[in-house]
């Protein structure tokens, strides 16, 4: 594994930087709402994947992609959300857009941006998929299953933290302009049409 593990993690950031789901929240929160919502955003994520971790070491994520009721029960659970989440960022763009002086009292910006992360990495079909394809082909014989999932779910956590810091920390570079009304509406629209988006692809199982 060790002798693999620089191949791992490279791909692994691959993976991170490819926009989805996760990138899509991220980028909101921390430019509609500032860089500290981000870095909450980020943790949650990171809980999101060292629960998948622990999931799939004992088991339990190869159970649920056996069984096909399972594998659309999660399917229907995260398009939902996704497209409930794209929906609530529309009435935000709009009621921003409608009344300007009212954008700190937004509904949704009261919403913990953590959990918002951690629910949209768990209910993302995408992240099992990395979990039950991709990590398996690190594995090697002679060594516990569960202790290099466990050891592998580490390193993506890791990489995870590593680079939703640095992604967020270089908005905060341009928070001058990200913060304008205008901006911030146009960003909760965009990203409204691209959840809700997504989470139709992912309703009709295209992810």
């Amino acid at each position: 594994m060790i002798a693999h593990l620089p191949v791992f993690v490279a791909t692994t950031f691959v993976m991170l930087v490819v926009p989805g789901p996760d990138f899509v929240v991220v980028t909101r929160n921390a430019v509609t709402g500032d860089r500290r919502q981000g870095y909450f955003t980020a943790v949650g994520i990171c809980g999101g994947l060292a629960f998948l971790t622990l999931v799939t070491a004992s088991g339990l994520a190869a159970v649920v992609a056996a069984n096909a009721m399972m594998l659309l029960g999660l399917r229907v659970l995260g398009g939902g959300y996704l497209v409930l989440l794209g929906g609530m960022l529309l009435v935000s763009a709009w009621r921003r857009h409608q009344h300007p002086e009212s954008d700190v009292n937004s509904p949704y910006n009261t919403r913990s941006p953590m959990v918002q992360g951690f629910l949209n990495n768990v209910l993302n079909p995408k992240a099992l998929v990395f979990y039950l394809t991709f990590m398996p082909q690190f594995l090697i014989s002679g060594t516990p299953v569960f202790v290099q999932t466990l050891f592998m779910g580490v390193v993506v956590v890791a990489c995870a933290a590593i680079w939703w810091t640095l992604y967020v920390m270089a908005i905060g570079f341009l928070s001058a302009v990200l913060t304008r009304t205008s901006v911030r509406s146009a960003i909760d629209a965009g990203a409204g049409v691209a959840l809700g988006g997504l989470g139709i692809v992912v309703l009709v199982g295209g992810l």
